[in-house]
């Protein structure tokens, strides 16, 4: 099945790479900064927190900024993804009606798109801790494999919430207030290191946590990612992506009809 869907993929690949450059043109295109959201969203909430938490409380550490914009970027990827995925298919009616075009294409397309916006803030992130003066040693090459390993898992996910978003149009309404749970649930706001040891395995629940320690750890930490969970999580998302396949396969004809 999985072999399957590449082969679509494959056949595809023009239809996508169509697909992905106009919904990043439109989705630029409907405000006046753009892209440049995904770089003034998470400075903005910063500059908040940081006047919140330093400033006003008189708490965090001399590198707070560092740990905030570091976990702020992962979480705008990883909700910005999610709640893209919800209506990845159902936005889509006016297309279904007329032409066959296999389901996982729209949503790859919504995650391709949400790709190139978060590599795009990356470079400002990586600007933003050379000014800062972090030193990057060897372990930044391990970002790619961690890159790709988030998208993967956010696939997954993003199968299961486009179907839903089919027959329960009240799903991206919800995610908004999933997504910000997410946020105070992993350690945006905060290093792992400063929770109680008896909280760390629940806060891993949340598969964010592993990708923001990961993303810190060889940028800000200068130290390899945690493979342990990076291999757990890919295994989960391995069966997620899975199951979400045979999901789209069985309701194929059925997303035009409820649409």
């Amino acid at each position: 099945m999985l072999l399957d869907t590449i082969k679509t993929i494959k056949n595809n690949k023009d239809l996508i790479y169509h697909l992905t450059t106009s919904d990043f043109k439109a989705n630029n295109s409907r405000t006046y900064f753009g892209f440049l959201w995904w770089i003034l969203d998470p400075i903005f909430y910063m500059a908040i927190f940081y006047l919140l938490v330093v400033v006003i409380l008189d708490r965090g550490t001399p590198d707070y900024p560092v740990v905030i914009f570091t976990g702020l970027i992962p979480l705008k990827f990883f909700t910005a993804a999610l709640v893209d995925g919800t209506n990845s298919i159902s936005s889509k009616g006016n297309i279904l009606q007329q032409v066959y075009v296999p389901k996982i294409i729209f949503i790859l397309v919504r995650l391709l798109v949400n790709c190139i916006k978060y590599l795009i803030s990356v470079v400002v992130l990586f600007l933003f801790l050379a000014i800062y003066g972090i030193d990057f040693t060897w372990n930044v090459l391990y970002f790619p494999l961690i890159f790709v390993l988030n998208a993967f898992c956010l696939l997954g996910l993003m199968i299961f919430l486009a179907h839903l978003g089919v027959f329960i149009r009240d799903v991206k309404n919800m995610m908004q207030y999933i997504t910000r749970t997410m946020m105070y649930l992993s350690p945006v706001l905060f290093e792992l290191k400063t929770v109680p040891e008896k909280l760390i395995p629940l806060l891993y629940l949340n598969p964010l946590t592993t990708f923001i320690e990961s993303y810190r750890d060889i940028l800000v930490y200068g130290k390899p990612p945690e493979f342990m969970p990076l291999a757990i999580l890919t295994i989960l998302s391995m069966a997620v992506l899975y199951l979400g396949i045979r999901l789209l396969n069985k309701n194929e004809k059925e997303y035009a009809k409820v649409i």
